[in-house]
């Protein structure tokens, strides 16, 4: 994996927005509300961060947080090696 993998990854604000449903307008933080595609989620419960370059995120449901690339990790269901690379590549 390269060394400058991190600045090779996608835009927070690009890449939430294509996974997560009924994401809001972001606040003056950078933070967006939406539905958390890790449980059956009614209301939104998902905060990500769509401007910082980790693209925090955090599920108040208690399904946890973490980075980016966490998140794809979980999403897709891939070890953290295969997530860089599919982030990294554009295969979304």
């Amino acid at each position: 994996m390269p060394g400058d993998w991190r600045e090779r990854l996608p835009n927070a604000g690009n890449y939430y927005g294509q996974h997560i449903e009924k994401l809001t307008t972001p606040n003056a933080a950078g933070f967006a509300q939406g539905r958390c595609p890790f449980h059956d989620d009614k209301n939104a419960s998902l905060s990500v961060n769509v401007r910082d370059a980790h693209g925090g995120w955090r599920c108040f449901a208690g399904c946890g947080g973490g980075d980016l690339v966490g998140f794809h990790m979980r999403l897709r269901r891939l070890p953290f090696r295969e997530a860089v690379r599919d982030l990294c590549r554009g295969d979304q």
